[in-house]
């Protein structure tokens, strides 16, 4: 397979806060060196060991991400996988596609429905999931579709299993991050499945945690696994981090048949 045919999965960390943080780190530390026997020398010294501090927890986050640093990813990916059942799946918030086509090598009969809003600021891209799944063979059995987890399209359909994996805490246009947790509940056909990961633990996005399993139940979800990421999965450093998946939680269920 060429460079060319290869499919091309991003990491969950953008390069531009890597490149941001960077800057910041190299102009306070040629600041600092310019202010030395300075006064002003702390005053550039101490942003410079803070940005590269935060250099240090991207940077070292997006290699243990990727297959070189032991493909971190790849292993959260599966948690959710091993979850799967049936012939239809949603996967909300699909980025790049790699989740898919992970259940698409894993599940060889399902049909898969890849959903994201793919904004500007992310390096993901409703082109890039379709020429991953066409380099991987699977063209045919994956559609992607651009929309928000928080008003998920009505004739999306009912699926067999509904994932999602770090997704609705990043969703932009609803303060209330349950919102996109409903929607997502909502669209598993009743006595399918669902598995989700996100931040659920984290108190800025996540405010009430009691209203992330009322959100769920509320709309006949039943909880059968709610357990912290890395209970599931030994996190090196820096992933352990609360700034990275610290706050991470795996909730899965099915859907209460009526």
């Amino acid at each position: 397979m060429t460079p060319a045919t290869r499919p091309h999965y991003k990491t969950w960390i953008r390069t531009r806060p890597i490149v941001v943080f960077a800057t910041l780190a190299v102009a306070s530390l040629i600041l600092a060196a310019l202010a030395f026997r300075n006064a002003l020398f702390l005053a550039f010294v101490i942003p410079a060991a803070i940005f590269g501090y935060i250099l240090v927890i991207v940077g070292l986050s997006r290699w243990r991400f990727s297959a070189a640093g032991g493909d971190y990813q790849r292993r959260i990916h599966r948690l959710l996988v091993d979850r799967v059942s049936g012939s239809s799946v949603l996967d909300i918030g699909c980025g790049s596609g790699h989740l898919m086509a992970e259940i698409a090598r894993a599940h060889p009969a399902a049909q898969l429905v890849g959903l994201d809003f793919w904004g500007s600021n992310w390096e993901y891209s409703q082109e890039l999931c379709e020429r991953n799944f066409r380099a991987e063979g699977f063209a045919g059995r994956g559609t992607f579709v651009r929309g928000t987890a928080s008003n998920l399209p009505p004739d999306l359909g009912m699926f067999d299993t509904v994932v999602s994996c770090l997704t609705f805490h990043e969703v932009r246009d609803v303060e209330d991050k349950t919102t996109s947790l409903r929607e997502a509940v909502q669209r598993v056909a009743p006595g399918g499945r669902f598995a989700f990961i996100d931040l659920f633990d984290a108190p800025q996005f996540y405010p009430h945690p009691d209203r992330v399993a009322a959100s769920i139940t509320e709309c006949g979800g039943e909880i059968i696994e709610d357990v912290r990421l890395a209970e599931l999965l030994a996190l090196p450093f820096p992933l352990q981090h609360r700034r990275v998946l610290g706050y991470a939680r795996l909730i899965a269920g099915v859907r209460v048949a009526h």
